[in-house]
């Protein structure tokens, strides 16, 4: 889905995401209505991947969707990292789009791939500082 720009997959991960999604609204986990915040990429990557995926995945699944959250363009790839070199690489990398105003009520925060935590922490923890009501976190699959 990622590297190799399948496409379909990416629609088709989006019904697993919002089947699973509905599944933790019905038990009570996460409220009905939330919007979908995708981690950020880095956009050499993503230019290199024909888009986002996991916002194409948050797109697909039919869920309100705010890609609002960006990497500084300095970040380095984080394949080879430990888990102290990922915290570091990302300590004050993610922000705000220019002129992005935070969605209203509840956000769940996805991510394609949880190895260390280290990009959901970063994230969770840029968009606390905004004061924004953040539910949960989904990753696709955990390394």
């Amino acid at each position: 889905m990622k590297e190799r720009r399948n496409f379909a997959a990416r629609r088709l991960v989006g019904a697993v995401l919002a089947a699973g999604l509905e599944h933790l609204a019905v038990r009570g986990e996460i409220p009905d209505a939330v919007t979908l915040v995708p981690a950020p990429t880095r956009a050499r990557a993503a230019r290199s991947r024909g888009g986002d995926p996991v916002e194409a995945v948050c797109r697909a699944s039919g869920y309100p969707t705010w890609a609002g959250l960006t990497l500084d363009p300095r970040t380095a790839d984080q394949a080879s990292l430990s888990a102290e070199e990922r915290r570091a690489n990302l300590a004050g990398s993610v922000r705000l789009s220019r002129g992005a105003q935070l969605p209203d009520g509840a956000l769940v925060v996805v991510d394609d791939v949880v190895t260390t935590g280290a990009t959901l922490q970063v994230s969770v923890e840029k968009l606390l500082a905004h004061g924004v009501d953040i539910v949960a976190c989904v990753t696709l699959c955990a390394a």
